[in-house]
């Protein structure tokens, strides 16, 4: 049985299709779920759960915005008691961030129910093949966090 080749234009589109298709469902699964926060918002929680306390300008090149949008997100999420700011004693200009007890909660719902999303993604597949995704994707990334640019 001859492999059909598929173009690689064709290959990028449908790849993109499928990133662009995946990433909207997520989208719309957590946006009735998120108590009132965009998904920066969540996305900024979920970094700060999962690496600690970071600077503002390391949040803002995790999310790909500029310090001021990073600004804007930290200072709602501060003034609804989900993170604390503050200013390091060696460069007063540097200004750390981190989760409260209140945004260490929320993390870990988020978390916990992202975990509940992705078990029934993945349970539309047969275990090897879940095996398979999982093995690709980490593929994937790895190739994306040795060649970012």
């Amino acid at each position: 049985m001859t492999e059909i080749q598929i173009p690689w234009k064709e290959k990028a589109a449908r790849l993109d299709d499928l990133i662009l298709f995946i990433g909207q469902h997520i989208l719309r699964y957590f946006a009735g779920k998120s108590e009132d926060l965009t998904m920066k918002d969540l996305f900024v929680l979920e970094t700060l759960g999962r690496f600690g306390e970071t600077t503002m300008s390391e949040l803002a090149t995790a999310l790909g915005v500029p310090l001021t949008t990073m600004t804007s997100i930290v200072g709602r999420l501060v003034e609804k008691g989900y993170l604390e700011r503050r200013r390091t004693e060696e460069d007063r200009r540097v200004v750390l961030v981190t989760l409260t007890p209140a945004g260490r909660d929320l993390f870990a719902r988020h978390r916990e129910e992202y975990i509940r999303a992705v078990r029934e993604i993945l349970a539309v597949l047969p275990e090897e093949e879940q095996a398979k995704v999982l093995a690709l994707i980490g593929e994937v990334l790895t190739f994306l966090s040795h060649h970012q640019r």
